[in-house]
């Protein structure tokens, strides 16, 4: 196989914390690769090495000559001072210009500059850039071409990015969180198009979906290092759970030993002969490999539930509109204990909205909300993720609780609930904006968590996160005995933890569907099918009906 990248013996640290040591790994041409890591190890900042954006300790990265890198970004910046249609066309100056000249030449009605227009299109191919590019703007929802950049949300600047990127068609795409801000349309059409295209591909996604169907070869990294797996998402959980059961086998092994020597050691500090010399040297390096081999922890959620009483939350006749969009019309439902909802629907049609109603954030047109006396919400929305970057991590956790009431009654102290979540004794004194984005919505999520919410509504909870913290995380949501709301286009989380949706059809209709995601998408499918079928039915009956040869008129007999 043909090697496009080549990565040998990376190494990169910020100041005592080491993200990855002599990392060393190669990617061939066609291959479809996924980074695998908790949050915090530098997956991000692996790829701003490769494509030149931030530098290596030591270490190189090297690129088959001639090769088209292209890179989409977790947090696209697209600079200032422009449209969206000059930084989507602005990939290719010489089509851009050739396409604004012949729409300039057909207003004109001048056949010598319409001519001139179209020879200039056929050389640079520029008709087929052209339907590529009315193609990704409308799949990716990108309908705002004449606002400036400055002025896009986060999620509409990360589309305009991947259509940008889509249009170079590069030899090699590297994509960090390409379904991030997508709804499940959008999502489903990038994994066809990103299966069938030529393009050699070097992704960190943390939808597991995704990864399943175009993938072709996984690289955890874990251990400051990285393991390769030549297959998709479930093979890699299938070889890696065989290679954490071989190592934890030899980690006990080796503890055994340790032990031993340890001993050892006390009783022969003195020894100078050779097989003595020899024996402390092997203790060095069995102490070497059991430091560098621990075993991973896990995240432990582990909170309190405030008491739910037997009224929960009553909606009657709730409706929003904004300016001459309406988004929620009429709705009804009585929620009851144990209900755990999805929400689903595409961007722009009033999920947040609708979850920003209920928490009284914003004031409906019309309708009652009515909450019960012992409802605490917990809620996870985008807009609260934004910390004070100049404030120490444990100092977030202080400023809403300096002790923490656990799940089994147990209190702990800041630090030590900190700690759960996996962030260490030195991690809890750095500054927040020395945290990564995953690490970031992980501290977010303790600050909702630790408040014992018995009404939990996430809004996007999976964006950003490792897929090791969302496991856990499924877990606990799985055993949480409260009301759960979900908005999310992650499909693999949504049938984890939800048994039914309200599913947003536009226009203010909100539907009840009484079943998991993945059943709603195969009906979902089904009605499309039998649609696109009467509507071709209904073509071919009228078609026939033109077609028809008409009788001739029979001629009156003269009498």
């Amino acid at each position: 196989m043909i090697s496009y990248l080549q990565v040998e013996n990376l190494t990169k640290s910020f100041g005592d914390l080491v993200l990855f040591e002599n990392l060393s790994f190669a990617i061939g041409k066609d291959t479809k690769t996924a980074l695998i890591a908790r949050n915090g190890t530098g997956k991000s900042t692996l790829l701003n090495i490769i494509c030149g954006l931030d530098s290596a300790d030591s270490g190189q990265v090297t690129m088959r000559n001639g090769i088209r890198l292209g890179y989409l970004l977790q947090e696209p910046d697209l600079g200032t001072g422009k449209t969206v249609y000059d930084y989507v066309y602005g990939s290719y100056p010489l089509l851009t210009e050739a396409i604004k000249n012949y729409k300039i030449a057909l207003e004109s009605h001048d056949a010598t500059k319409m001519q001139h227009a179209g020879e200039q299109m056929d050389a640079l191919n520029a008709w087929d850039y052209e339907v590529s590019v009315k193609l990704y703007l409308s799949v990716l929802g990108i309908d705002f071409l004449d606002a400036d950049v400055s002025t896009l949300s986060g999620g509409e600047k990360k589309r305009a990015a991947l259509a940008a990127l889509l249009l170079q068609q590069p030899d090699v795409m590297i994509l960090d969180e390409p379904t991030n801000h997508l709804d499940t349309s959008m999502i489903e059409w990038l994994e066809d198009y990103l299966q069938k295209t030529r393009s050699t591909l070097l992704m960190v996604t943390h939808d597991r979906f995704f990864l399943d169907r175009v993938c072709t070869d996984i690289i955890e990294m874990a251990d400051k290092t990285s393991y390769p797996y030549k297959g998709n998402y479930t093979y890699y959980l299938e070889k890696r759970a065989e290679r954490l059961e071989i190592l934890n086998a030899s980690l006990d092994k080796a503890q055994n030993l340790f032990k031993t020597e340890q001993e050892w050691m006390r009783r022969m500090p003195q020894a100078r002969g050779t097989k003595a010399k020899y024996r402390m040297d092997n203790f060095g390096k069995l102490t070497d490999f059991l430091n560098s081999k621990s075993t991973e922890k896990q995240v432990d959620i582990n909170v309190s539930q405030a008491r739910i009483g037997k009224k929960i939350l009553d909606i009657e006749g709730l409706s929003k509109r904004f300016e001459n969009k309406l988004l929620i019309d009429n709705f009804t439902y009585k929620f009851a204990r144990g209900d755990k909802f999805g929400i689903v629907g595409p961007n722009g049609c009033g999920k947040s909205t609708f979850l920003n109603l209920l928490c009284e954030q914003l004031l409906p047109d019309s309708g009652v909300i009515d909450k019960g006396q012992t409802i605490v919400y917990g809620y996870y929305n985008q807009k609260g993720i934004e910390f004070d970057n100049s404030k120490r991590v444990i100092d977030v956790i202080k400023d809403i609780a300096e002790i923490v009431t656990l799940g089994n009654g147990k209190t702990v102290s800041a630090s030590k609930f900190l700690e759960t979540f996996l962030f260490t004794g030195d991690m809890q004194y750095n500054l927040v904006e020395k945290l990564s984005g995953g690490e970031r919505r992980r501290l977010y999520l303790m600050t909702i968590l630790m408040r014992s919410p018995n009404f939990l509504i996430l809004d996007e909870p999976t964006n950003d996160l490792d897929i090791m913290t969302l496991n856990v995380l499924e877990d606990y949501l799985n055993s949480f005995s409260g009301i759960l709301l979900v908005v999310s286009h992650d499909r693999y989380f949504l049938d984890k933890v939800t048994d039914r949706l309200f599913v947003f059809e536009g226009n203010g209709k909100i539907k009840e569907f009484p079943d998991k995601y993945s059943y709603y998408l195969e009906y979902k499918k089904v009605l499309e099918s039998e649609e696109a079928q009467a509507i071709a039915n209904k073509a071919k009956a009228i078609k026939q009906a033109q077609t028809q040869p008409k009788p001739e008129a029979k001629a009156n007999k003269l009498t």
